[in-house]
């Protein structure tokens, strides 16, 4: 399980996205590094549906970046026997087109990142064990551990930045948006030119446009 994970304290200026101490990360990257065998086959040999996974990584990035919170609503709605429809709707898909089994997955998804990576409600543990196998659901969570490390990543370089501009993240400590800033940026690189070749653009124009992204956001 990984360990928990960080917020800055409420106000008018709160920082409420969640942030790294380097502790954590390492542990967080250690956990990964016993699954490299997993991410190739989820990422590189499609070992998961290529939609499903992007579904996941969005609705975790989500998460991470807002902290609002699905868990009662969603295990209420199970609970009260919902229409996977209605479930769909309420998290923002097309209820006409989306799979059955990757709404409960998004949902777990969001579960489990706004718990830390702790677990689910009980319904939706249940939903998620009766429809996918024990080697698709530790896909799933290596998908959610990987997406709330880089998010968590970057949202300590986003703590980085309000602090030279003078708003200090409560409970965030320097050092660690350095090192974990640097580490961010590094990654950000390899991110830069798979999506440039993606978007067709330059890796200098998308690394651009992130810049202005998490700024903007800080």
């Amino acid at each position: 399980m990984l360990p928990s994970t960080t917020q800055g304290s409420p106000g008018p200026a709160a920082f409420r996205k969640r942030f790294y101490t380097l502790p954590q990360l390492v542990a967080d990257m250690r956990v990964l590094a016993g699954r490299r065998a997993d991410l190739r086959a989820i990422f590189e040999q499609q070992r998961m549906d290529p939609l499903l996974r992007e579904q996941v990584t969005l609705a975790v990035s989500e998460v991470n970046g807002c902290g609002f919170c699905t868990y009662i609503h969603q295990e209420t709605a199970l609970a009260a026997g919902a229409d996977i429809r209605e479930l769909a709707a309420f998290a923002g898909l097309d209820p006409e087109t989306v799979d059955e089994d990757h709404v409960i997955a998004i949902m777990w998804a969001q579960s489990r990142a706004e718990a830390g990576m702790g677990e689910a409600g009980e319904h939706l543990e249940r939903a998620v064990t009766q429809r996918f196998t024990a080697q698709q659901r530790r896909d799933l969570d290596t998908v959610i551990r990987w997406m709330t490390l880089s998010n968590l990543a970057g949202n300590t370089l986003e703590a980085l930045i309000r602090r030279v501009r003078g708003r200090k993240v409560p409970g965030s400590r320097l050092f660690d948006e350095l090192v974990i800033g640097g580490v961010y940026v590094a990654g950000s690189i390899q991110t830069g030119l798979r999506t440039a070749r993606m978007r067709g653009k330059s890796v200098r124009d998308v690394l651009r446009e992130a810049t202005a992204t998490i700024r903007a956001s800080a």
